[in-house]
């Protein structure tokens, strides 16, 4: 027991000192645009930089540094269609890192809360993936959020992972195809129109099936 309560301890001095070096320390100034940009440049002529940006997405994942620097250089330097697969790739591997690491430090968490803490455990066991899901499709809390939270509240594994997966994909396709489409060669007003219609409706359709599943979910809910 002392042994798993050392390292417990030891995972959240890494974690936290690891959030508070990147945000709080001279780290954060290589987080600029023009550092970004740089790195971009460097990127596109190194075989193994797919490899690249995915461990560093997924590291970001752990230390919540913005999904959305990691997706835009993707579709920046590879254009939308291999970033949006070197994007999910990094962010699935550090959504399954950050979960497990939120799991092993929350243990026995929710159970200090008593009755709430069950009503809890309840809720994510009943509809975890639903709510997930609406979680990842609508702006919130930052994705490393969502990741240490389903972790601490013990949500099924399998529900977490296709739930994370369908509800940022719309995302990131979203970004990438913005970053491919601005900053990669000069389209013509036809191209730009068809690029911006398509953006659009993936972003309605965003908000539709968010709205659809919030109405079936408390439908559910009520029902139950």
């Amino acid at each position: 027991m002392r042994a798993r309560r050392a390292i417990k301890i030891a995972t959240l001095l890494v974690l936290v000192g690891g959030i508070a070096a990147i945000y709080f320390s001279p780290l954060r100034d290589y987080l600029t645009r023009e550092h970004i940009y740089a790195a971009v440049e460097r990127m596109r002529d190194l075989w193994y930089g797919p490899l690249v940006l995915i461990l560093s997405y997924a590291v970001g994942c752990i230390f919540a540094i913005p999904a959305s620097i990691f997706i835009l250089a993707a579709g920046v330097i590879w254009g939308w269609k291999l970033g949006v697969v070197y994007a999910m790739c990094g962010a699935m591997l550090g959504a399954t890192a950050a979960y497990f690491a939120g799991r092993f430090l929350g243990e026995g968490v929710l159970e200090r809360f008593g009755r709430a803490g069950e009503l809890v455990a309840k809720q994510v066991k009943h509809s975890g993936f639903v709510s997930m899901l609406i979680a990842r499709l609508i702006p919130g809390p930052p994705f490393a959020v969502w990741n240490y939270a389903a972790g601490i509240a013990r949500m099924n594994f399998v529900e977490y992972f296709f739930a994370t997966l369908l509800g940022t994909l719309p995302a990131h396709i979203v970004f990438a195809y913005c970053a491919d489409a601005l900053f990669n060669g000069t389209m013509t007003h036809g191209e730009a129109m068809k690029r911006f219609s398509i953006v659009a409706v993936l972003l309605i359709s965003m908000i539709v099936l968010t709205t659809i599943l919030k109405r079936r979910f408390a439908r559910n809910g009520v029902n139950g």
